[in-house]
């Protein structure tokens, strides 16, 4: 993979001026074109690019920014209230290839809230994704994840760990395809952690299948396959907080969206262990209470500069 570059600006060049991060960007090729959504105009910046280390934690995959179609097409059966729209991420990141698993909590918090542990009859095996942690349990493990790993000197200063936003969680999971699913128009018993009785298939909807494997409780993460940008179980297992307000989306293409200004719910994403196929694509849109803890929402976390 190439080097990551912090792309920065400054309105001017006297050593008064300050640069600012705009953007992490990954070199591809000998040449890269780049464009900036945000400059003024009329105005001009200045702009450099100075290479940034890789981070500490290898298991962080970095997603280039781009642009892409977010929602479903009207012809994706089971897609309602899914509207397609244009949206730039203009910001590149780094995100957890897994979700945050049961031993990553424990590490950093010093507890494990999970339901499925020897407690309630299940195997431990501290690969299982932590659940049962509200959204702002994942967002207190961020910032304790921040802190500590700045301590260590493990990350910049000026970077955090937090949650994606829902638009930026559909670009990652996406990984530049367009089909209902990462794996295609239909998603199938025993490629993913989810009810496989209920399978997909974007043109017939949920198609009933009586032999379908429905395991009832989290796996390993990283038991099924990958997506083309390596990250793993974006597809069922437990579903992931965002860090959306959950509302309605806007009507035309927009840049870096950050959801609702207010609301009642955090979206989630991804589908879950006892999900239904068609809750698991990539356009699927659900919602729960930022305080409930239960056993099917768990999170994964993206590692970005904080914003200006």
């Amino acid at each position: 993979m190439g080097t990551v570059y912090s792309i920065q600006y400054a309105t001017g060049l006297s050593s008064t001026n300050q640069w600012v991060d705009r953007t992490l960007l990954q070199a591809q090729g000998a040449s890269n074109l780049w464009t900036d959504p945000s400059a003024p105009t009329p105005g001009q910046r200045f702009y450099r690019a100075v290479s940034v280390p890789a981070p500490a934690d290898t298991n962080l995959v970095f997603i280039q920014p781009g642009t892409f179609m977010m929602g479903s097409p009207t012809n994706e059966a089971e897609g309602a209230g899914e509207t397609q729209h244009t949206v730039t991420i203009s910001r590149g990141f780094w995100m957890e290839k897994y979700l945050v698993t049961q031993g990553d909590y424990f590490a950093v918090v010093g507890s494990n809230p999970s339901y499925f542990t020897s407690a309630n009859g299940y195997s431990d095996d501290l690969t299982r994704p932590v659940e049962r942690v509200s959204w702002f349990d994942a967002t207190n493990y961020c910032a304790m994840r921040t802190q500590q790993e700045r301590a260590a000197g493990l990350i910049p200063t000026n970077y955090v760990y937090r949650l994606p936003t829902e638009s930026e969680w559909e670009y990652a999971d996406r990984a530049g395809t367009t089909t209902a699913f990462y794996l295609g128009s239909g998603l199938h018993s025993g490629k993913a952690n989810f009810d496989g009785q209920y399978e997909y298939d974007a043109t017939m909807g949920t198609i009933y299948n009586a032999g379908g494997i429905f395991l009832a409780q989290t796996t390993a993460v990283g038991s099924y396959a990958a997506n083309r940008w390596g990250l793993y179980d974006m597809i069922g297992n437990v579903f992931e907080w965002c860090q959306d307000w959950y509302g309605a989306y806007p009507g035309a293409g927009v840049i870096d969206p950050q959801g609702a200004i207010t609301g009642s719910y955090r979206v989630i994403r991804g589908g879950d262990w006892r999900s239904l196929a068609w809750s698991c694509r990539s356009a699927d849109r659900g919602d729960d209470d930022p305080g409930y803890r239960v056993s099917d929402i768990g999170f994964r976390v993206l590692l970005a500069p904080g914003q200006p």
